[in-house]
């Protein structure tokens, strides 16, 4: 017999981890005021047929209704084993056509042969048709005194609220790691099983919050396995990765070891590992050093408060011996950066999962990861951004930022040529602005260009200027979106068009350009400016780097002492100078 059958719950004592459901179970059965219907809903594998069977021997054991059956009279054993004619479980994915309830209708009128009650149990009750349930609904509504419905099902909400509200719903809860090893453990000592204790977290972990799951592994581990069972064995079995090649993982992640962790990374693959499994795991051991990173133990005086290490245990399904490696790996590490770590891997899950180039994705990222110098945190930004605005709106108003495309110089024109960048990823003072018409041109011509360069510059100074409240708001609805813009500025406006540069890497591009992401900016943004726009992402050219925005803020908001830019320059040309530190190289002759 398999062991999921073989250690099947039995009575409300043996069903481990519900006590919210057993509880009220139990006294509703004391007290003598059993409902006519219920609804057990939860993930597979919680114990919610083996609930509904418990339930049915307590209502019809010969002592019953009893909260204990004895097991021992003729109505338990044949619930036990499946046989009982006063117990029908039906398949809720086989028989939900009208014709299959109608038939049930017909035998609900039946009495039971030797118990007190006729009990259906139907499992996976949301795949009957919308027809079914109505059929069904008059009866649930008003059964026989001797009829009782148990349902069952994984997805509550396909379930018709006609239905819902006729029935008394229990929510069945995942099963953490805490609860599920210790009935491997009873189970594995019962069989005779040699097995280390590592070995049962990853099943634990594996199993996903189902206690039949584990059962499942854990047998198949018995077939699989020789001598005693080992962590190792789990992971070949499963396809999940080890704890140690994680930590080594994580490791060089911090060392800014690019070599080792795509090595680690193709190790992995070579032993058949799944990318995607990959990326979970990775992502999940970033999880669990962001939790140790952030728990501390509770202030004195704090009554009732859980200790760390038991909150810990509770939080994070390792063995203690793991538990004390992962918290010194955390310790190397800010929680900020831990959880920019965890927002790149969770925002590439997608891409990885639905791409032909899963691999290359991830090797994408790793790569990101590991040649990262500094990041810096979302509210540094912001708070580097709003210093931004708060100088540029401290300006004139007849000094505008200017970022528009310029013709070609012309003879006799003034040409402004700034000084090279000193950060890596500078790009954000790139200007070479061309002013000064031909002397051949009218003065009506002039004045007009200017005029037209004038509003261009002031809707663009208006986009960088409201950046920050954008980022900002982006931040409280969707952080993982406010992380990738924080590489990103406006470049200019056409219109109701902001174009807005991105860094030359794929991970960005997909990820903004993800037609919900981009309506969530573009409304983000039209809110913060009142007045309807537009974005157009564009990459920033490979020859110029990107600079990330932290570096923009700073170097923007640097006051720095401009070249000389000679004492007849126009108004214009002089602010050009100060604002982007500046050097002119050539100016017009008088007229």
């Amino acid at each position: 017999m398999p062991l999921a059958r073989k250690y099947r719950p039995q009575t409300f004592e043996d069903l481990v981890g519900q006590p919210h459901v057993t509880t009220p179970l139990t006294r509703a059965i004391e007290a003598k005021r059993v409902g006519q219907a219920y609804l057990f809903t939860g993930q597979r594998g919680v114990g919610k047929t083996s609930a509904a069977r418990i339930l049915a021997k307590c209502l019809n054991c010969v002592k019953g209704p009893i909260a204990k059956p004895c097991q021992q009279c003729p109505s338990c054993l044949e619930i036990t084993g499946g046989s009982s004619l006063d117990v029908i479980e039906i398949d809720g994915a086989s028989n939900r056509g009208i014709d299959e309830i109608r038939s049930l209708r017909e035998t609900v009128k039946f009495a039971p042969t030797h118990g007190a009650f006729r009990i259906y149990i139907i499992d996976e009750v949301h795949q009957i048709t919308h027809d079914g349930f109505n059929a069904l609904l008059k009866t649930l509504e008003e059964p026989p005194a001797h009829v009782k419905f148990i349902f069952a099902t994984t997805t509550a909400h396909k379930v018709p609220a006609t239905i819902l509200s006729r029935c008394q719903r229990f929510d069945f809860r995942r099963l953490n790691g805490k609860t599920i090893v210790p009935v491997l453990k009873d189970i594995a000592k019962a069989e005779r099983i040699a097995i280390e204790d590592d070995a049962l977290y990853t099943i634990a972990r594996a199993a996903e919050g189902s206690l039949r799951d584990a059962e499942v592994i854990l047998e198949q581990l018995v077939s699989f396995c020789a001598g005693p069972i080992q962590e190792e064995d789990v992971n070949r079995l499963v396809g999940a990765i080890e704890q140690d090649a994680l930590l080594e993982w994580m490791r060089a992640l911090l060392d800014h070891d690019a070599n080792a962790a795509l090595l680690l990374l193709s190790r992995q693959l070579e032993q058949g590992k799944e990318v995607t499994h990959l990326l979970v795991g990775l992502l999940m051991h970033l999880r669990n050093l962001l939790i140790l990173r952030t728990t501390t133990d509770p202030a004195r005086g704090g009554a009732g408060a859980p200790s760390r290490q038991a909150l810990l245990e509770q939080l994070v399904d390792l063995p203690t011996e793991q538990l004390a490696r992962l918290d010194e790996q955390a310790k190397r590490v800010s929680a900020e950066e831990l959880l920019m770590m965890a927002q790149v891997l969770a925002g590439a899950y997608e891409l990885i999962r639905r791409s032909p180039f899963a691999q290359a994705i991830l090797e994408f990222v790793l790569i990101k990861l590991a040649t990262r110098d500094s990041w810096t945190s979302l509210a540094q930004v912001i708070e580097r951004l709003e210093q931004l605005s708060q100088s540029s709106t401290s300006r004139r108003p007849d000094a505008p930022l200017l970022d528009a495309p310029v013709p070609p110089s012309v003879p006799g024109g003034t040409t402004t040529k700034l000084k090279p960048n000193t950060t890596p990823e500078a790009s954000a003072k790139r200007l070479v602005a061309q002013a000064a018409p031909p002397e051949s041109e009218s003065a009506e011509q002039p004045s007009s260009t200017v005029s037209t360069a004038l509003e261009a510059a002031v809707s663009l100074e208006q986009a960088l200027g409201h950046w920050p409240q954008v980022l900002a708001r982006l931040a409280q609805q969707k952080m993982s979106l406010a992380a990738y813009l924080a590489d990103a500025r406006p470049l200019r406006v056409m219109g109701s068009v902001v174009q807005v540069g991105l860094p030359a890497f794929v991970l960005h591009q997909e990820v903004l350009n993800l037609p919900e992401n981009l309506r969530l900016v573009e409304q983000v943004l039209s809110d913060v400016v009142t007045q309807p726009l537009t974005v157009d992402y564009t990459t920033l050219p490979a020859s110029q780097p990107s600079q990330s925005t932290s570096s923009m803020v700073q170097e923007a908001t640097e006051s720095t002492a401009p070249e000389a830019s000679g004492p007849m320059a126009p108004p214009i040309l002089q602010d050009i100078v100060k604002l982007f530190d500046a050097t002119i190289v050539n100016q017009p002759p008088k007229p």
